[in-house]
C-alpha cells in the first residue's frame, strides 16, 4: 500500500527549503559582500510557496495516478470480501480472534499470496502447498488460512468455467 504524505512530510520539506535558502542567502553576502534587501523579504515566503507547490503537485499527481489501480483494487477487494466471508461463515472465533488475524503480518501476507496465487495460477515458488505449510496446525491461523485457500480454489475453478465460456 501507498503511504500517504502527512504533515510531518511537509514540514520537514519546509525546513530543508528554508535551511537550502538560508545557505544560498550566505553564499550570495560571501560572494557580493553584501546582503540583498529583497533577497532577506523573500526568505519568508520561498519555501512557503515551495512546499505549497510540492503539496499541490503531489495532490494532483495523486488524483491522476490513483485511477491506474482501482481496476486492480476492486478485484482484490472483492476477493478479500470472499475471504472474509467464508472465515465468518466457517469458523467460530472470537473478536480477539478476528482482531488478531487483522494485526497478524504473516497472516495478511498469506492473504496477499493466496490472492496472486488466484490472480496468476500456481508457480513453482507460490502454490498451495507452500501456503498451507505457513502456519502451526493447532492455531487459528491455520484453521483460518485453511478455509481461505478453499475459497480461492472454488474462486480458481469458477474462473475457469467462465473462461471455457
Amino acid at each position: 500500500m501507498k503511504k500517504k504524505k502527512d504533515f510531518k512530510y511537509y514540514a520537514l520539506i519546509f525546513v530543508f527549503s528554508s535551511i537550502a535558502f538560508l545557505v544560498y542567502m550566505l553564499y550570495l553576502r560571501i560572494r557580493n559582500g553584501e546582503f540583498d534587501i529583497e533577497l532577506v523579504k523573500s526568505l519568508f515566503y520561498v519555501p512557503i510557496m515551495f512546499t505549497v507547490l510540492l503539496f499541490l503537485f503531489d495532490l494532483v499527481f495523486d488524483k491522476i495516478f490513483t485511477r491506474k489501480g482501482v481496476k486492480g483494487n476492486v478485484q482484490f477487494d472483492a476477493y478479500m470480501q470472499k475471504a472474509s466471508n467464508s472465515i465468518q461463515n466457517e469458523c467460530d472465533f472470537s473478536i480477539e480472534d478476528y482482531t488478531r488475524l487483522r494485526s497478524d503480518q504473516r497472516f495478511q501476507k498469506g492473504l496477499g499470496q493466496a490472492f496472486r496465487v488466484y490472480d496468476n495460477g500456481e508457480t513453482q515458488d507460490l502454490n498451495f502447498d507452500f501456503l498451507e505449510r505457513k502456519f502451526k496446525k493447532d492455531t487459528n491461523e491455520y484453521v483460518a488460512f485453511q478455509v481461505v485457500i478453499k475459497e480461492v480454489k472454488k474462486m480458481m475453478e469458477k474462473s475457469q468455467k467462465d473462461y471455457q465460456k
